[in-house]
């Protein structure tokens, strides 16, 4: 009877775990369904990579779709860029003083690392939609973008090109008067603008492209020809500086 009345607990304890997680697994898409700005709001994101080299224009276009109304709202761009490319604060700052967007880079950057010795870079740029004559609303912007020198490799192991893939960022909203208190357990804290000292409240937006993610090439050094090179150098240099001797003994 001792042992019927335990496995009874038991079996009851383990019942109520399990309705626990279903309730709470559940409660996200309720509130997402609640939530008519995030239900809704769709935001098209198609990119192109200018110009060559390592310094190159980003182009960022995002449509959002949306049955409210979007004139009280800013559009946050949050970018996330591998270690093989950056964006340099400093340009961005003169660029925003003739009309460029609001940003923030949390991040110290170093714009002489290689890529092998940085880290991710954090951006966020801050953009007002416009109206489309389509009932849509446009963003978009374009920034520079750098590509970072990468590491030398064996040109006979490896490939001495090396992709740098730029993903898709994330779209987030900021409203005034749409949403309310059903959109409130969806709310995502990133910086504020234009500074990005406070944290701001923030509604993610559905994302999708027509485009794969843009890529970068960078070429690479090849270590095969290492003692090629360091020969080569030397020579050059001992040269060099054979003639300089022999001009200034002239003299």
């Amino acid at each position: 009877m001792h042992r019927n009345s335990l496995l009874i607990k038991k079996m009851a304890c383990v019942t109520m775990l399990a309705t626990a997680f279903v309730v709470i697994s559940l409660v996200p898409v309720s509130w997402a369904s609640t939530c008519p700005l995030v239900l809704k709001t769709n935001a098209q994101v198609e990119r192109r990579l200018l110009n060559e080299g390592f310094h190159r224009d980003l182009e960022t276009t995002v449509f959002l779709s949306s049955p409210e109304d979007l004139q009280s709202c800013l559009v946050l761009i949050k970018e996330v860029l591998p270690p093989g490319s950056y964006v340099d604060p400093n340009q961005l700052r003169f660029l925003r003083a003739f009309g460029g967007p609001d940003f923030h880079v949390p991040q110290i950057i170093n714009v002489e690392t290689p890529e092998h010795l940085s880290p991710r870079v954090l951006a966020y740029f801050y953009i007002l939609p416009q109206p489309m004559s389509d009932g849509r609303w446009l963003v978009n912007i374009t920034v520079p973008i750098h590509l970072r020198y990468h590491r030398a490799r064996s040109g006979e192991s490896y490939s001495l090109e090396v992709p740098v893939r730029l993903q898709h960022p994330a779209v987030l909203v900021q409203c005034e008067d749409v949403g309310g208190d059903a959109c409130r357990p969806l709310v995502q804290l990133e910086p504020c603008p234009p500074s990005g000292v406070q944290l701001c409240e923030w509604l993610p937006v559905n994302t999708f492209s027509t485009s794969e993610a843009v890529m970068g090439i960078v070429p690479v050094g090849n270590t095969d020809l290492l003692d090629t090179v360091l020969l080569t150098t030397t020579c050059i240099t001992a040269g060099a500086t054979l003639l300089i001797l022999a001009t200034l003994r002239k003299k």
